[in-house]
């Protein structure tokens, strides 16, 4: 073993050792520990639910099969809703954030104010004006309806995240690509956003999460299962007299099986993204 080998290893267990990596493993277990009651509970019979943090005699796998006959439609729906809301939002506000980082002064903190108080609107005062509106337009209870919805209350935050997030690259960027005859939108199609793929990847995540897990807006502008999202399908299972807890665990964590993969393939950029772009 060379001696380069020799010290990296020191460095790693010096770095990593133990009693270091103990809060760590405290706070995985508080976060995975209702995912593995939820777990626990949909492998079992409504007899054996009472008792919450017991075993199960034999896995009752049937209570995915009832979960997905029930939620299966609206979980494609959410797909549906949820990759074009995201996209769409995404670039309205990457679109809407790079001119507001590019404006120095009062008039550009005017505006960016202005903007933001788009997120300081309480969706429930607006349900019915925005119900009245998508019926007159003729986008009820349809999927793009929900697109154009999501894509709209997204902006105020895309917008606040992309220009914070476009005000942290080098402005020398900017010139030097102008100087090389890039026109504006030439630098920023071809340029920035390229740059920018750690702060669209963890923008895309935090909106997805946003746009998958909406109930309120589900149950307002849609009215069956022809457009309406997994998360008004599982409100529905608690609703009846008698809830099927092994049928809800069941159709709860399959609901969070998108959003889990997609945060665990782009976290690295998430991680970046969030941090600023520090990483770039």
């Amino acid at each position: 073993m060379t001696t380069d080998t020799l010290t990296a290893n020191k460095s790693f267990r010096a770095k990593y050792r133990p009693g270091a990596l103990l809060p760590a493993l405290a706070v995985a277990i508080v976060f995975l520990a209702p995912l593995l009651v939820a777990f626990n509970t949909s492998l079992k019979t409504p007899a054996e639910v009472l008792d919450v943090f017991s075993l199960p005699a034999a896995p009752n796998w049937q209570n995915y099969a009832t979960a997905w006959d029930q939620i299966g439609r609206t979980f494609w729906n959410s797909i549906m809703i949820t990759v074009p809301g995201v996209i769409f939002s995404v670039l309205l506000g990457a679109i809407a954030g790079f001119p507001l980082s590019q404006i120095k002064g009062r008039i550009g903190f005017i505006i960016y104010l202005f903007l933001l108080t788009g997120m300081l609107v309480p969706y429930q005062i607006v349900q019915i004006p925005l119900f009245s509106m998508m019926r007159g337009l003729g986008l009820h209870n349809t999927i793009p309806g929900m697109w154009l919805v999501h894509a709209a209350y997204g902006v105020p935050i895309c917008t606040f995240f992309m220009r914070n997030f476009f005000a942290s690259v080098p402005r020398s960027m900017f010139e030097a690509s102008l100087i090389d005859g890039c026109s504006i939108p030439q630098y920023f199609f071809k340029v920035l956003l390229p740059a920018s793929t750690s702060g669209l990847a963890a923008l895309a995540i935090i909106q997805s999460r946003s746009v998958w897990n909406d109930l309120l807006f589900a149950m307002t502008l849609t009215s069956n299962d022809q457009a309406r999202p997994v998360t008004v399908s599982i409100s529905a299972l608690t609703s009846g007299l008698q809830v099927q807890y092994g049928v809800l665990m069941a159709a709860t964590l399959v609901s969070v099986v998108p959003v889990v993969i997609s945060y665990l393939l782009f976290q690295k950029a998430f991680v970046a993204g969030v941090l600023g772009g520090s990483s770039k």
